[in-house]
């Protein structure tokens, strides 16, 4: 990542930082394990077997994020137990809670679909609560131990890898779904390894270095009066509206494309899950590169190019169910451009939040309304999305080329909001280093 000669002239405190990433680094290839096998599409595959509607997946989604405002109150606690302490504990309990899902179908052949609905949806509420006490935690850690001057080339570098382990683990699990004949099991085996493998990535974070209890004893009064220092920053507002939109206009494609895919394209749950390794390849490929040019020209140029390619990209999957081509082909190129260009769009906004944007003296009180924003929006999406599927459902008109669907005002207005959010992201700003 780095040459010896340069990494000779580091203060010690950035070398031990430095030579702990690798386990970072290990520990996000162990995540993407447990990402491939308990979220995504397999997830959403999963809820539509037991025969749960759009609406009710969307909140199931939703709930993942929904406690996000629960960030403001939970962050000076966790800056006082210890950023480390708080991740490893409540992320814990998270990655253990997860394999309960595997219990849903006994559930459903017991209690029915309202039984299982329900059961879901508490499994999912908690999740939620855990994933915000540990997430809260581990974005001002995050800011601690990644030096600034290696960020975009380390954030390239763990991306990489965690698409290479995951691309292992989609090609299993794709494998996996279309060899087995007993249904709703297939998936119960998923969750309970996915489980197995997210305890190993936070153990394997116990060598990273920071994330002690902060020696600042502020009070709740001055916690909240220092809050609203980033809510007057012009310059990280802006940031946050941008990629809010952003937020609203595409998280909910990883819950509602598979099915697309499903209904409208007619791909099996196999195929659907093997579309991920297009994607992660599109990633692999261009990680590294988005990141150097991400420390050599900036942060801003390198998020717009990809939100651009963002925007664009969609279109692609809007006309395959009428092209005379393989639509598989297509489908796979897609998803790996996809893969591309969101990476890009990942990487300079990392960059651009974490060096230029926030200072270490107050990266508490400025991830904290990152991370809450950041919840809201992504709370909104699958709500939207999952609410207007069920609306549209009725809809049918065929105009050639393009298939007026149920789908098709999805695409249309979330291509629309990226369409905005660039004209956000495309006006300079200034750093915010004099706060």
């Amino acid at each position: 990542m780095i040459s010896r000669r340069f990494f000779s002239q580091l203060p010690r405190s950035e070398k031990k930082k430095i030579s702990r990433l690798p386990w970072v680094a290990f520990s996000g290839g162990l995540s993407s394990i447990y990402a491939t096998f308990v979220l995504g599409a397999v997830s959403t595959l999963f809820y539509d077997a037991m025969g749960l509607s759009k609406s009710h997946i969307g909140l199931l989604n939703a709930l993942i994020f929904l406690p996000g405002p629960l960030a403001i109150f939970i962050a000076p606690l966790a800056a006082q137990w210890g950023f480390k302490r708080t991740f490893m504990i409540f992320y814990g309990c998270r990655k253990i809670l997860i394999a309960l899902l595997a219990g849903s179908p006994w559930i459903l052949e017991r209690y029915g679909l309202s039984g299982v609905a329900i059961y879901t949806t508490s499994l999912m509420s908690f999740y939620g609560i855990l994933r915000v006490i540990a997430e809260t935690a581990v974005y001002p850690w995050q800011h601690e131990y990644v030096p600034p001057r290696v960020r975009g080339k380390f954030t390239a570098i763990m991306n990489m890898m965690s698409t290479l382990v995951g691309i292992g683990a989609v090609s299993f699990a794709s494998h996996f779904l279309e060899s087995q004949s007993n249904g709703l099991a297939s998936y119960q085996f998923l969750f309970i390894m996915g489980s197995i493998f997210g305890l190993l990535s936070v153990l394997a974070k116990w060598p990273v270095p920071g994330g002690l209890p902060d020696s600042r004893s502020n009070s709740y009064t001055d916690y909240f009066k220092e809050l609203r220092r980033p809510l007057k920053d012009g310059p990280f507002c802006k940031f946050l509206l941008g990629l809010s939109l952003v937020s609203i206009a595409t998280h909910s494609w990883g819950t509602f494309i598979p099915l697309y895919m499903k209904e409208e394209v007619g791909l099996q749950a196999g195929q659907i899950v093997h579309l991920q390794t297009w994607n992660m390849v599109g990633t692999l490929i261009s990680s590294y590169l988005w990141g150097y040019f991400t420390d050599k020209i900036g942060s801003r140029k390198v998020l717009f190019l990809g939100l651009l390619g963002m925007a664009v990209l969609p279109l692609f999957w809007f006309v395959l169910p009428n092209l005379p081509w393989s639509t598989t082909i297509v489908a796979g190129v897609s998803c790996a451009a996809w893969g591309m260009t969101t990476i890009g769009f990942s990487i300079g906004q990392e960059r651009r939040l974490n060096v230029e944007l926030v200072t270490p003296e107050y990266k508490t009180e400025y991830m904290t309304v990152f991370y809450t924003i950041s919840q809201v929006s992504a709370v909104i999406s699958p709500l939207l999305a999952g609410w207007g599927l069920e609306w549209c459902q009725e809809t049918d008109n065929d105009l050639g080329l393009i298939s007026w669907g149920s789908y098709t005002p999805f695409f249309l207005v979330s291509c629309s909001i990226l369409l905005i959010s660039l004209c956000l992201f495309r006006s300079k700003t200034e750093k915010v280093s004099e706060n």
